[in-house]
C-alpha cells in the first residue's frame, strides 16, 4: 500500500469527512490519494493560513480538523491557524509535506539544501502538542498513533506530522497497515479527586451568600455544559459564562446572567466583583475575565476547575497580587461534575441562598445593562447585532471575527439556547472568520452566518473564490466602519488619537465590499442605515446561497463600555461617578 494512500484510509477512519489543503509539489501525492477516496473530500483553499482557520472551525463543530499542504511557505502559512487551535485547545491534524529524505540539510550546517526546505517542526512545535518529522515510511504507524492521542487526551491542541516527499511514494506492508488500521483502540486513565478539599469546598459554598458560577470553553467537551447548568438549578446557584459558551442558555434562565469581562455588560460585572464564593469550571480565568488580578472579586473564595494544572497554579507565579485559589481541581470537567452529583443525591436539600442576593443582582443588572446612547449616522452596531441575532435559528451556527464586531455579537446578540458562537477567542487573528465559516459550511445541513469588520474581511478576502466555489449558503455581515476601530479606541487612550496605520488617512483603504464580492461571484448589497438592513434581512435568511451584506458604520464608533488598562471589572468606561458604583457595592 503507498503511504499516502494509507494516511487517506486513516483519516477515513477518524470520520474525518474534508480535508481542507492547498496544492504544492511536496503535497502532490498526499493530495492526490486523498481525493481518491470516496468518503473524503478535498476543500480546495486560496492560502494556508484559511486552511488551518477552515480546519479549526470544522473541529470546533465536527470533532478534528484536518490539512494537508506543501513544504516551505506552504507549512509556514499554517502557523497563525495552528495557534489559533493551540491557545483555543482545539484539535487539528496538520499534514506536511517536505523535500525528498535525500535532500534534507540535517547535518551539513547549511540553511537550506532541499528547494523549499523547511524544519516546519521545531517552527511549528511552539504552538503544537506534538510535531514530528518521520524517519522512515514505518514511521508513519506511530507518528499517527501518537499525533491523534496528543489531539484529542487531555487538553486537547493541534499537532502536525512532516513527511518527506520520497516517504510518501513509498511502499507500506499491506498486513501491517490493515492491522494498524483494525486496531486503534483508545485507553483512557480515570482521574482522582481530593475528597477533604471537596467537601470543603462544598461547606464553603453552603455558607456562601452571595455565590456565583463562571461557566468555561472546558465545558463544551462532550456538552458538560449540560450537566453543569442542571447542578446550578438543582441548587440554586446563579451562573455566568465567558464567550466561547454563548449559545448554551436562553436570555430567559432564570439563573442566567450572561457573559462577564473586559468587554462586557457593566451590570455583570459588578455582580461578580459582588460576590463571596466563585465556582468556576472549565475557564482558566485569563485577564480578559478577570481585568486587574489584585482587583477581581477581592472577597470572594475561588474554586477552579480545569484540566490543566498549570492553568490552575500560574496564579501562584504573581506574588505581588493578593488573588489565590481556594480550592484546587486539576481534573476533567465532567469527572468533576459527576462527583457534584453524586454527593447531592445523598444531601438534596443541603442547599439554600438568600433571596437577597438575586434581588440584588436583578437590580444591578437591569440598571446597567443596556445598549450605549448611540447617536452618529450611518448604522448603529449596537441595534444592528441584536437584530441579525433574531433571525437565526435555534441552532444557528455563527463565526465571528475579531474586532469590534466580536464584542457587539458576543454581548449584544440576543442569547438563544442551542446556538454556537465561534470565533478565535485567545489568538484574535483577523480575517479568522471566513476561512473558518467555510470550514463549518462544507459539512453543515443548514446556512451559516459570518460576521466580520472591514479589517477583518480584508485578510483573508481571497476566500470569497473557495466560497463561490463550494457555494454553500454562508451569511456575511460585514461591520464597514473603514478602519480599525478597536485600535483607534487604543490609540485614543494612548496616543491622543493620531490614528497612524488604523485608517483611511494612514494606509488602511476604504473598500466596496459589495462590489468586490459580486466580482468573486458572490450575491451582495450595501445598506447605510438600521432601516436598510431591517427591510433586507428577512430574505438573506431566506437564501440558499451565499451572500454579503456590507454594513456602512460611522468611522468615529468606538464600542462601549470597556475596560481599560489599570482597572478592576466594575470600573468600565465611560467611567460613573465613583459614588455611583460604591452605592451598588456590597464588599468592603
Amino acid at each position: 500500500m503507498k503511504l499516502s494512500d494509507f494516511l487517506a484510509d486513516f483519516l477515513a477512519v477518524q470520520s474525518i469527512k474534508h480535508v481542507f489543503v492547498l496544492q504544492g509539489g511536496a503535497a502532490l501525492h498526499l493530495i492526490d490519494s486523498i481525493a481518491k477516496k470516496p468518503n473524503i473530500q478535498n476543500v480546495t483553499m486560496q492560502h494556508e493560513q484559511a486552511c488551518s482557520m477552515a480546519a479549526d472551525g470544522y473541529a470546533r463543530v465536527y470533532g478534528l480538523g484536518c490539512t494537508v499542504v506543501t513544504s516551505g511557505p506552504g507549512a509556514t502559512n499554517l502557523l497563525t491557524g495552528i495557534a489559533v487551535s493551540y491557545f483555543d485547545s482545539i484539535p487539528t491534524l496538520h499534514i506536511t509535506g517536505n523535500v525528498s529524505s535525500f535532500r534534507l540539510s540535517k547535518g551539513m550546517g547549511v540553511r537550506q539544501y532541499g528547494f523549499q526546505e523547511t524544519d516546519i517542526v521545531n517552527v511549528a512545535a511552539p504552538i503544537c502538542k506534538y510535531a514530528i518529522q518521520i524517519q522512515s515510511p514505518d514511521d508513519i504507524y506511530i507518528a499517527l498513533k501518537q499525533a491523534i492521542k496528543h489531539a484529542t487526551t487531555g487538553r486537547k491542541g493541534p499537532v502536525l506530522i512532516d513527511i518527506p516527499d520520497d516517504f510518501q511514494r513509498a511502499e507500506l506492508n499491506d498486513d501491517e497497515a490493515k492491522l494498524f488500521l483494525n486496531d486503534l483502540i483508545k485507553k483512557t486513565s480515570t482521574p482522582v479527586i481530593d475528597v477533604f478539599v471537596f467537601m470543603s469546598m462544598f461547606q464553603t459554598l453552603k455558607n456562601s451568600k452571595r455565590p456565583i458560577a463562571i461557566l468555561g470553553a472546558g465545558l463544551l467537551e462532550n456538552n458538560t455544559y449540560e450537566q453543569v447548568i442542571s447542578f446550578c438549578h438543582k441548587i440554586g446557584l446563579p451562573y455566568l459564562i465567558t464567550w466561547p459558551l454563548k449559545g448554551v442558555a436562553s436570555s430567559n434562565d432564570s439563573l442566567f446572567i450572561g457573559s462577564f469581562g473586559t468587554h462586557s455588560y457593566r451590570g455583570n460585572n459588578i455582580v461578580l466583583q459582588n460576590s463571596d464564593f466563585i465556582l468556576s469550571i472549565g475557564c482558566r480565568l485569563d485577564s480578559r475575565a478577570t481585568a486587574k488580578l489584585d482587583t477581581f472579586a477581592r472577597n470572594a473564595k475561588v474554586c477552579m476547575v480545569d484540566i490543566d494544572e498549570t492553568e490552575i497554579n500560574k496564579f501562584d507565579c504573581f506574588s505581588e497580587s493578593k488573588f489565590s485559589i481556594a480550592f484546587k481541581f486539576p481534573v476533567d470537567a465532567k469527572f468533576f461534575i459527576e462527583q457534584c452529583d453524586n454527593f447531592l443525591n445523598d444531601n438534596v436539600d443541603y442547599f439554600y441562598f438568600s433571596d437577597d442576593w438575586f434581588r440584588y443582582i436583578d437590580k444591578i443588572t437591569q440598571k446597567y445593562n443596556r445598549p450605549p446612547v448611540y447617536d452618529l449616522d450611518g448604522i448603529n452596531p449596537y441595534m444592528a447585532a441584536e437584530n441579525i441575532s433574531r433571525y437565526f435559528s435555534d441552532d444557528q451556527v455563527v463565526v465571528v471575527d475579531t474586532g469590534t464586531c466580536l464584542p457587539l455579537s458576543m454581548v449584544y446578540g440576543v442569547d438563544q439556547k442551542g446556538q454556537k458562537y465561534l470565533t478565535s477567542f485567545n489568538n484574535t487573528p483577523m480575517g479568522y472568520a471566513l476561512p473558518c465559516a467555510i470550514g463549518v459550511a462544507v459539512n453543515a445541513t443548514n446556512p451559516v452566518v459570518c460576521i466580520t469588520g472591514d479589517g477583518g474581511l480584508q485578510m483573508n478576502i481571497q476566500e470569497l473564490a473557495t466560497l463561490c466555489y463550494i457555494g454553500c449558503p454562508v451569511y456575511i455581515f460585514v461591520y464597514n466602519n473603514k478602519g480599525h476601530s478597536m485600535i483607534k479606541q487604543t490609540q485614543d487612550d494612548w496616543l491622543d488619537a493620531c490614528y497612524e496605520s488604523s485608517s483611511v488617512n494612514s494606509g488602511i483603504p476604504s473598500i466596496a465590499f459589495s462590489d468586490v464580492a459580486k466580482a468573486y461571484g458572490i450575491d451582495s448589497y450595501s445598506v447605510g442605515n438600521n432601516e436598510e438592513l431591517g427591510k433586507l434581512l428577512p430574505f438573506v435568511f431566506a437564501s440558499k446561497k451565499p451572500i454579503l451584506i456590507d454594513m456602512q458604520v460611522n468611522e468615529h464608533f468606538r464600542y462601549e463600555p470597556i475596560i481599560k488598562y489599570g482597572n478592576g471589572l466594575e470600573n468600565m468606561s465611560p467611567l460613573l461617578p465613583a459614588e455611583q458604583i460604591e452605592k451598588d457595592t456590597i464588599i468592603v
